[in-house]
């Protein structure tokens, strides 16, 4: 440890023979408490973030795969011009399910709405955790030869679906291909009638958007035997998701896509990334405004020093060394006040985390949701650090001159 950083330390925690603190060293500590609120202010916020990044990723994990393939330039492609052997092969996967998305009219009880179809195999509820999301009725889409419909709450709530109604049937319509009859319309659209099992409620714009139905339902209905829109995967251990990622997109080549649960929703996460820095930089700015008191504080530091700065030449210090050990003090009020904030932040995320203090809304069960990341308090810890540095340029400047002129 050099002379230049122990000097720094004792100018810290300096006193006056008479016990009481000076004016410099109650402005230092400010200079640290203004450190410690913002660096745990910034650990909160990107906790909470994270908090709620991992909230809607689990809640899109009960409607999204972890692993889809979908066609690179078309909107479908031929189930039979995939080799379902070869992947079914890879040891790493659980289990695949077909699936065929496609918009339709529903009509329910005199009400009508337009929905997206999405079409899946008996494997489906095998892949997605529906049960978990069931708010009426239960996660049932197909029972021997007989056909069920899961709605989205929000679609529910538009036609009105009942469960538990045996007497009211979904009709979804979808065109027919050719010619279009424009004399009697109704010809120009196939009709089947369905009973929802359930409603289930994942996030809104999933909810107000689709309808789960049959495979083997929808493709009668849009007469596409043999079409798919993707091909839906669970793997037995996520871990190996990029492995298994890779090795799907070698069997199938570039005319297809192999995409992760995240990239299913990329500018959903995206988004969430964006909002994260933003709000990282205005508490930056707020925290760079905070502290630059520090920089008065070791001006007034140097100024106090200057016998002692006279008495470190006499023994052989040289400039530079002498302005090190203000760059020094900056650098230890930063340490010292990053590493108390981030322990104070951590403390308050776990006390979040185990009992759920703060509410989204008053009138709310939900809490906010709240994730302690190291790589944050990493990335906090080192951006601290910089401003100390940053701070201690004018001090070391100005020490630095008056040691020259003592010269």
């Amino acid at each position: 440890m050099s002379l230049s950083f122990k000097i720094a330390k004792k100018y810290f925690f300096s006193k006056k023979k008479s016990g009481t603190y000076n004016a410099v060293t109650v402005i230092s500590s400010i200079s640290l408490l203004g450190y410690i609120v913002g660096t745990c202010a910034l650990v909160i916020i990107l906790s909470v973030f994270n908090g709620f990044e991992n909230l809607f990723a689990q809640m899109y994990s009960n409607f999204d795969a972890e692993l889809q393939i979908t066609a690179a330039h078309s909107k479908t492609f031929k189930q039979s011009d995939i080799n379902f052997s070869k992947i079914n092969a890879i040891t790493e996967i659980e289990s695949t399910s077909k699936v065929l998305e496609e918009n339709v009219l529903l009509r329910y009880n005199n009400k009508e709405t337009i929905a997206t179809a999405k079409a899946v195999d008996e494997n489906y509820l095998k892949i997605a955790y529906l049960d978990t999301c069931i708010k009426a009725g239960e996660a049932l889409i197909q029972r021997g030869d007989t056909n069920f419909a899961l709605c989205g709450e929000g679609l529910s709530y538009q036609l009105g679906i009942d469960p538990s109604d045996q007497f009211n049937f979904l009709s979804i319509y979808a065109p027919k291909k050719g010619e279009i009859n424009f004399i009697n319309p109704e010809n120009a659209f196939n009709r089947e009638l369905l009973m929802p099992s359930g409603i289930f409620a994942i996030q809104p714009d999933i909810d107000e958007k689709y309808i789960l139905v049959p495979l083997r339902f929808l493709t009668r209905l849009l007469e596409k035997e043999n079409e798919l829109s993707a091909i839906e995967i669970k793997l037995k251990n996520n871990q190996s998701i990029y492995q298994v990622q890779h090795q799907i997109q070698a069997i199938l080549g570039d005319k297809y896509i192999v995409k992760t649960r995240y990239e299913q929703r990329e500018a959903f996460y995206k988004l969430v990334k964006t909002e994260k820095l933003i709000s990282y930089i205005i508490i930056l700015f707020i925290l760079i405004i905070a502290i630059f008191n520090t920089i008065g504080t070791l001006y007034l530091l140097v100024m106090e020093k200057v016998k002692e700065i006279k008495i470190l030449h006499s023994i052989g210090l040289t400039a530079p060394k002498i302005a090190n050990i203000f760059a020094w003090q900056s650098i230890f009020i930063a340490a010292v006040g990053g590493v108390i904030g981030i322990m104070v932040g951590f403390v308050i995320c776990l006390i979040q985390q185990q009992f759920g203090l703060i509410k989204v809304n008053s009138g709310s069960s939900l809490a906010y949701p709240i994730q302690f990341a190291l790589v944050d308090a990493v990335i906090v810890f080192v951006t601290i650090l910089m401003l100390g540095i940053i701070t201690s340029i004018y001090p070391w400047l100005k020490a630095r001159k008056i040691a020259i002129g003592v010269m």
